[in-house]
């Protein structure tokens, strides 16, 4: 079974068909979309490391039946979630559920995560200083310029050490979205912040201005970091609330593809070769973060 690319010209199209498809119908996750032919491939939009790398392989170890997937990897400034929410993509895996959630608000959308998948941890990397002890006063560290991804961040800076903050991780109320700057109490070596795209963070390091780096795990693989190696600190992957997963508009939850999908994914085989194959720089999911099939994200 050939595994099948949407051409760059269509993916653009589509971008642009998303957009307006959520204005016009508010983000209610029904705009311009309805429910897809599930004769019809899958159509999918993916970050390419390590998310491609895992379709590809539930192709390759035959996991997903009868069921075809035609794979675009993200590119440019599309939001794929607004593709999803448009109806010009039927899912993206790309992201956890506390950014889902947070696109929705912001959105008044209803997109749904049907199953996770992986965690990539957070990492804290340098090409300046080998350790956290050797973070210097006034030190400038680059963040994630999205909300709910910064406010990851800075509970890592917090897991380091580096800062102090007044809300709790494990705070079931806790919106992360809300956790910025101001809720730093302690800041003992005057940390600066510079906030940048999530894409652009790797490359952050070895701005002369940047003496550290937050970034993910999936553009840290795409830059050539090792996690387990390169990182001066992990965030935790026990209970992690921020595993990725398979994304789609509510009336496909239930599509056959969208659920073969999902549990090709969740296969042994494939947390087998994440572990194989990543070696700690991304995990499969646990046990406790898999959202069934159908969960709301609200």
């Amino acid at each position: 079974m050939p595994r099948r690319a949407l051409p760059t010209l269509a993916l653009a199209l589509a971008a642009s068909l998303g957009l307006s498809a959520c204005g016009a119908g508010g983000g209610n996750g029904d705009a311009g979309g309805g429910t897809a032919d599930a004769a019809k491939p899958l159509t999918v939009v993916a970050d390419a490391e390590p998310h491609a790398t895992l379709l590809k392989q539930v192709e390759e170890q035959g996991l997903l039946g009868d069921v075809d997937i035609e794979v675009t990897e993200i590119a440019g400034g599309v939001d794929p979630n607004q593709l999803v929410s448009g109806g010009d993509v039927d899912v993206n895996y790309f992201q956890h559920t506390p950014y889902l959630k947070n696109w929705n608000s912001e959105h008044s959308a209803q997109l749904q995560m049907v199953g996770t998948v992986h965690v990539e941890p957070l990492g804290l990397y340098s090409r300046k200083v080998s350790s956290l002890q050797e973070v210097p006063k006034g030190a400038n560290i680059a963040i994630p310029a999205d909300a709910v991804n910064q406010g990851r961040a800075l509970f890592l800076l917090q897991e380091a050490g580096l800062v102090t903050l007044d809300v709790q991780a494990g705070d079931p109320n806790l919106d992360i979205a809300q956790v910025t700057e101001g809720n730093i109490t302690e800041n003992a070596q005057g940390i600066t912040f510079t906030k940048i795209d999530r894409p652009q963070l790797a490359a952050s390091l070895d701005d002369p201005k940047v003496h550290l780096s937050v970034v993910n795990g999936n553009y840290a693989l795409e830059a050539g970091l090792k996690p387990d190696q390169d990182a001066l600190i992990l965030d935790s992957v026990a209970n992690n609330p921020y595993a990725n997963g398979i994304v789609t508009r509510p009336e496909l939850v239930n599509d056959p593809r969208v659920v073969k999908l999902t549990q090709a994914l969740q296969d042994p085989k494939i947390k087998q070769f994440i572990t194989d194959t990543y070696a700690g720089s991304v995990l499969p999911a646990e046990d406790g973060e898999a959202a069934p099939t159908g969960a709301p994200t609200s």
